[in-house]
């Protein structure tokens, strides 16, 4: 019992921390490097005592707060797709950049820009999620991953492969948007500057059931780390272990990209560093994943905003700053397990 309780104490210490970090980062995000003077009380007032006749609070009702809970949400849902997807291939590279299920929901997205027929009236939550589908199928099936047993360097290529084209068609798309290929463009670098509520109430719906159904399939993936022949074996029902992961990974990756664009880095690197916290039960993996990327993506957001102030960085260029150092010093520091 001594063991048990003190498995638990470093994941809730270091989950303690992180939600700090959080709660500094999204003050950050709402306060920091505006044309108008917000102030911490200002916050708090819009916080516990709205006054909708308030200028300040106004900003950040109506400015601030969908964008800064739309980064928390983000940072989470791809931190916790790109835990899900590496359990589920037992590859350390695997990430929703790297399967091209990003580059199939921008491209459709792309694509759904310069009103192409059926695409163009969907939703954009709908747009990003059949995309993703649609490539995130093509690279497993390119790539062996339904085969018996599937080589992890095989589904890698097949993934850069397919990423390779669907860039080039969502360039493509760029040049034929005319009027609008700024703004494509924009986005495509992963940005959360025209974040509103009408894109928050589209993002947590979808984003809440596929966390929820993470972190309901968490321990089935702790059994399939172990082989499919001892999961099997231990009663695990491997193909609906893998429907369920592949949904979750659609739904929290279709609905990011479809507000926010493809933000790299998150799904890559946020699951490794919360196994070097936490180790590799999914249990805990995964909520420590969610809130790492929570924490990144938030922090990001803030420092958008502030490099080149009055102008906005986009997120995705800030995090690819952050990102690709670490990744490095990881690969370089100890083999990617």
């Amino acid at each position: 019992m001594k063991t048990r309780t003190s498995d638990y104490i470093q994941p809730l210490a270091i989950s303690f921390s992180l939600f700090i970090i959080i709660v500094f980062g999204f003050a950050a995000s709402m306060l920091s490097w505006s044309s108008f003077s917000l102030k911490l009380h200002d916050l708090q007032a819009y916080l516990f005592a709205f006054d909708n006749t308030n200028i300040e609070q106004q900003i950040l009702a109506t400015l601030r707060a969908p964008r800064a809970y739309a980064a928390l949400m983000i940072g989470a849902n791809l931190a916790v797709a790109g835990a899900i997807m590496q359990g589920l291939t037992r590859n350390a590279l695997a990430s929703p950049s790297v399967l091209g299920i990003n580059a199939g929901a921008a491209c459709f997205m792309a694509l759904a820009s310069i009103q192409v027929p059926i695409l163009s009236q969907l939703p954009s939550v709908l747009v990003a999620a059949v995309g993703g589908v649609a490539s995130g199928l093509l690279v497993m099936l390119l790539g062996g991953f339904f085969s018996e047993r599937p080589h992890p360097l095989k589904l890698v290529l097949a993934g850069i492969a397919i990423n390779a084209l669907l860039i080039g068609l969502t360039r493509a798309a760029v040049i034929l948007a005319d009027d609008m290929a700024y703004s494509v463009m924009h986005w495509l670098t992963g940005s959360l500057s025209g974040v509103d509520w009408e894109q928050w109430r589209q993002l947590w719906p979808s984003s809440v059931v596929g966390l929820c159904l993470a972190f309901y399939i968490a321990r089935n993936l702790n059994l399939l780390s172990l082989g499919d022949d001892v999961a099997t074996g231990l009663g695990l029902n491997i193909r609906t272990t893998r429907t369920f992961a592949c949904v979750s990974i659609v739904l929290l990756t279709g609905s990011s990209v479809a507000i926010a664009g493809p933000i790299g880095f998150v799904g890559l690197l946020i699951p490794h560093i919360a196994k070097k916290l936490v180790g590799s039960n999914f249990l805990v993996l995964l909520p420590v994943s969610a809130l790492c990327g929570a924490t990144l993506v938030c922090w990001a957001d803030a420092l958008s905003r502030g490099i080149a102030f009055p102008s906005e960085t986009p997120v995705g260029v800030i995090t690819a700053l952050i990102g690709t150092p670490c990744f490095i010093m990881l690969a370089l520091r100890n083999k990617l397990s």
